[in-house]
């Protein structure tokens, strides 16, 4: 078995540090219920930037890690012994990227995921929120990379990449058992639950459709005049959600799961085994 948790936050503070502080109190609170991977959301250390035309974003930015900031949470994860996936905005020799490291007990980054999938425009279409990722980060060049835990295989998705089912699948051909899936999904004017919905329809498809677990964490709350959906949720290989967020700020979504349940759902009707690759050209050639 192994124990899981999704790290949700409300709107971000008005510093990294405060931020960071937050984020620290929900992995010693972690520690307390014996979690060994955990995950916070997307962009986690700062507010969801990419909403707004800024003057300057060199603030939103980290360019190694840990840096002066981020090193409480470094030290967090060895006084909890845990595994935890870190989402922020990665600045690496001038390009921006949107991105999410897992990171070991001993502080030792495993591996960096960069959003592949990129949503929205470089300039507003209208007045108030609009989304402006393609103006603050580039595409992704690093793959989808599956990492060997003492219990299990993971990999990471981020936010936009959950519409999109290759993700999931690539991950799962790697042999992921578990992916982690940070978000910051605004409400758009509608109830929080409406987006909610849209989001477990597709991270239980993803579930269900690659037999592996899902830990999926938002952001949660009113930050700077929009409300993000929260509801971070723990996913099984069968669809079922074993665990969800109840509020609108900071909470620790936690489950135990059983790893061996990937092996045996693949092992009673393997999805992956009946693929035809063969006839998928298509899907990468667009013809």
């Amino acid at each position: 078995t192994l124990t899981v948790a999704a790290a949700q936050l409300g709107p971000s503070s008005l510093t990294k540090t405060q931020t960071v502080e937050r984020m620290v109190a929900l992995m010693e609170e972690a520690g307390k219920q014996r979690v060994e991977l955990l995950s916070f959301p997307e962009l986690s250390l700062t507010p969801y930037f990419a909403a707004k035309v800024h003057a300057n974003v060199d603030s939103f930015f980290e360019e190694t890690l840990p840096s002066p900031t981020t090193q409480p949470l470094f030290q967090a994860a060895r006084r909890t012994q845990m595994y935890f996936v870190l989402p922020y905005a990665e600045r690496d020799d001038g390009v921006s990227y949107n991105s999410a490291v897992l990171i070991a007990p001993d502080g030792v980054v495993l591996e960096k995921y960069r959003k592949m999938h990129i949503p929205g425009w470089v300039e507003p279409r209208w007045e108030g929120l609009n989304i402006l990722e393609k103006r603050y980060f580039t595409l992704g060049n690093l793959g989808f990379s599956v990492t060997s835990l003492p219990k299990v295989q993971t990999g990471m998705l981020i936010c936009y990449d959950r519409r999109f089912s290759e993700g999931y699948r690539a991950l799962a051909l790697g042999g992921a058992e578990l992916i982690c899936v940070p978000y910051n999904t605004p409400t758009f004017g509608q109830p929080p639950a409406v987006g909610q919905e849209t989001s477990e329809v597709l991270l239980r498809a993803g579930a269900m459709e690659n037999q592996l677990f899902i830990v999926a964490v938002g952001k949660a709350g009113v930050e700077d005049g929009a409300e993000y959906i929260g509801g971070s949720e723990i996913i099984a290989p069968t669809g079922q959600v074993l665990a969800k967020a109840k509020t609108a700020g900071d909470e620790l979504v936690v489950a135990t799961i059983d790893v061996d349940e990937v092996g045996a759902l693949r092992k009673k009707w393997d999805f992956l085994a009946d693929r035809r690759p063969d006839t998928y050209g298509r899907l990468v050639h667009d013809k």
